[in-house]
């Protein structure tokens, strides 16, 4: 008996693993057409994640043979991100000096190291200056990289902010001189000079906000601004416009709605957060944050004893998400998703480490279509006539109340 059993579950799982890996198992699929090569690349659309999971575990390419034989061809899933190369510059701090209230402060250069970058850090905690940056080759001839640059400090009960970072573009000198003008006595704990190179471009497309609204609430002193975007994709970056001309640094946390739940009051909405920062007059209030796949955003600002800012709008970017696909049989292609049940494909190519061709031919993807699904047959009723069912039913009932009647009729012996 329990051998008969495990053939039975045995027999089971294979029909369920066989069924799973057709397209008859997902929802929507998209001809992939004009493949000339081994390798393609196929970037995804909105249209293919608003059906998806988020984790694109359910994408799947199958193709159909002259045989009519179904195929899967492998892939990878990346997208394509900025790489940062950072170099640390030395230095050597010559001097610090001062001249008609202005504190310089000279750093050497020992090698041929080009720097755009420096990030000045002072043991001041509370600062709003203006500095001059400077360079020159010989110390006697000083060419001005920027004038009245603006770095702050900010630390109190409510607000810890710093903003002493000064990029301009790559620069080739000796001498490096920091000028600031201000009545207290700046003391430079150290500076951090680099060279940072964005060694690939931001691959990134802008994600349409449906709706955007902002409301302030004088009980909590916060300003909520709440985004939704017109469909679900990854998205890594918020960028906040202010109207306000005026200074400010203000506390903000982006959150993501996780959920929400029906109550008899109405709804109760789950968020979870996504990052912490700081809104500021002298930054590009751009954010970025871990990949989320949620509609809607929101953005809690902390306004203290200040007025509200007029916040006028915002703008959402995500990566380019890519497959890189490998065609290896002719056959006709499909691009398939939406299965609630799928797992993660497990794949040779990606633990090998390949050689990719240096150019891999783009896939253009076409119109969605939905994948029908075969109906189950209907199993017709053994009798259709309900005078039949009464029939055999009343036969039920004498045969029940004969042998009955024999049992109470028969004399114990």
């Amino acid at each position: 008996m329990r051998q008969k059993l495990s053939k039975f579950i045995f027999f089971f799982l294979l029909i369920s693993t066989v069924s799973y890996g057709q397209m008859q198992s997902y929802d929507h699929k998209i001809e992939l057409t004009n493949i000339t090569d081994t390798w393609h690349n196929i970037t995804l659309s909105s249209t293919v994640f608003s059906s998806t999971l988020e984790n694109l575990s359910d994408i799947r390419i199958y193709g159909i043979t002259a045989d009519n034989d179904t195929i899967e061809a492998p892939y990878l899933l990346n997208y394509v991100s900025p790489k940062l190369k950072t170099k640390t510059v030395d230095y050597k701090l010559l001097n610090a000096s001062t001249k008609d209230g202005v504190y310089y402060f000279t750093l050497k250069v020992p090698s041929k190291d080009a720097v755009n970058h420096i990030n000045l850090n002072f043991e001041n905690k509370n600062f709003d200056w203006k500095t001059l940056v400077q360079a020159s080759h010989n110390q006697k001839d000083w060419f001005t990289i920027y004038k009245d640059y603006r770095i702050v400090a900010i630390k109190n009960d409510q607000t810890n902010y710093s903003f002493t970072d000064i990029t301009f573009p790559g620069a080739e000198y000796t001498y490096f001189r920091i000028g600031i003008k201000s009545d207290d006595e700046p003391t430079l704990r150290r500076a951090t000079l680099q060279y940072k190179q964005t060694q690939s471009k931001a691959n990134t497309v802008d994600r349409k906000i449906k709706s955007f609204t902002v409301s302030d609430n004088k009980n909590t002193k916060q300003t909520i601004v709440h985004i939704e975007l017109d469909k679900k994709a990854p998205t890594h970056q918020v960028t906040i416009n202010v109207n306000d001309k005026i200074d400010y640094y203000r506390p903000i946390q982006i959150e993501e709605l996780i959920d929400s739940i029906k109550t008899e009051k109405g709804f109760i909405y789950n968020y979870e957060t996504l990052n912490y920062g700081t809104l500021s007059s002298i930054e590009q209030n751009k954010f970025t944050f871990n990949n989320t796949f949620a509609k809607k955003l929101r953005i809690t600002i902390s306004n203290f004893d200040n007025e509200p800012l007029q916040v006028t709008s915002a703008t959402s970017k995500g990566y380019k998400y890519q497959l890189t696909a490998r065609f290896t049989k002719p056959a006709t292609y499909y691009l398939t998703y939406g299965n609630k049940r799928a797992y993660a494909p497990n794949y040779d190519i990606a633990k090998l480490n390949l050689k990719m061709p240096d150019i891999i031919n783009q896939l253009t993807l076409g119109n969605q279509q939905t994948i029908a699904k075969k109906e189950k047959a209907v199993q017709e009723p053994l009798f259709e006539n309900k005078l039949w069912l009464w029939g055999i039913m009343a036969v039920i009932m004498v045969i029940i109340g004969w042998f009955s009647y024999k049992m109470l009729s028969k004399k114990p012996e």
